[in-house]
């Protein structure tokens, strides 16, 4: 009887240790939890957002989704780096409802760049399975990881030509490399915005080769299709390879933009 009771107090000092250890790892994945989420209306205009996140024992801010909108099967917008450090795969999670708030669909896709630098921007394009009943709503979920390391700026952009056609809009430009090493993979995205600066669309593309030597340039071509080109004001585009990020003109990583009016 004695060795029963024995037993039956050292299973229960178990289980509660081990409740114990669970809660904690708990705590510690939800205090570390890098995600962020909001909810809009169908075309909303993201212009003060409020997340609905768990927020980490420093108060560290989010990455902010500045803007989004919903185009039948499609959302586009863009992201804000506002930590003080660069961040990478930032990854943007869709998830859309009903008017009764039914889950009808859901989408995922990683920002454009590479890596996004304090105070810089990156565009996103979700693609949808199917066009969205009336009255949507949808929540926006962001992931992302600190970058070990900030890209040194060598990479000289410059933009050529821009065109709007029936229905399509295109941007030729070159990408020099003014590292001392090889640039790899290298990216060339753009965010188009309307006159009220509001996102119409993004693209990305890589340089032809898209690796580039030292002190050796590569063309690019932005082009997609759009039902109203003219709606396009500016475009604010960015350049990055695995070693190097873009060169601004007032060298403080910001995008640049090049109004076209």
């Amino acid at each position: 009887m004695e060795n029963f009771v024995l037993h039956s107090s050292l299973m229960f000092i178990s289980c509660c240790t081990l409740a114990a250890v669970l809660g904690l790892i708990s705590s510690y994945m939800s205090v570390n939890s890098s995600y962020a989420q909001i909810e809009v209306t169908t075309g909303g205009n993201i212009s003060s957002p409020i997340f609905n996140r768990t927020v980490s024992e420093d108060a560290e801010p989010r990455p902010d989704i500045l803007y989004s909108a919903l185009h039948s099967d499609t959302i586009v917008g863009e992201v804000l780096n506002n930590f003080t450090y660069p961040i990478e795969l930032v990854h943007i999670t869709a998830s859309v409802y009903d008017k009764n708030g039914v889950i009808v669909t859901t989408g995922e896709y990683n920002a454009n760049d590479y890596q996004i630098k304090p105070g810089m921007r990156s565009g996103f394009h979700i693609f949808l399975d199917e066009k969205l009943p009336s009255n949507s709503k949808y929540t926006l979920t962001t992931s992302f990881e600190k970058s070990e390391d900030d890209k040194p700026a060598a990479l000289l952009l410059s933009v050529d030509t821009n065109s709007k056609g029936p229905g399509s809009y295109k941007v030729l430009g070159e990408v020099i490399n003014q590292g001392p090493d090889d640039a790899n993979s290298v990216k060339v995205s753009g965010i188009f915005y309307d006159k009220d600066h509001k996102v119409v669309d993004v693209d990305y593309t890589y340089t032809n080769p898209d690796i580039i030597s030292p002190n050796k340039k590569a063309p690019f071509e932005l082009s997609f299709y759009t039902d109203n080109p003219e709606k396009i004001k500016s475009v604010a585009i960015n350049a990055q390879s695995d070693e190097y990020s873009l060169i601004t003109n007032d060298n403080q990583n910001k995008t640049k933009l090049a109004p076209w009016l």
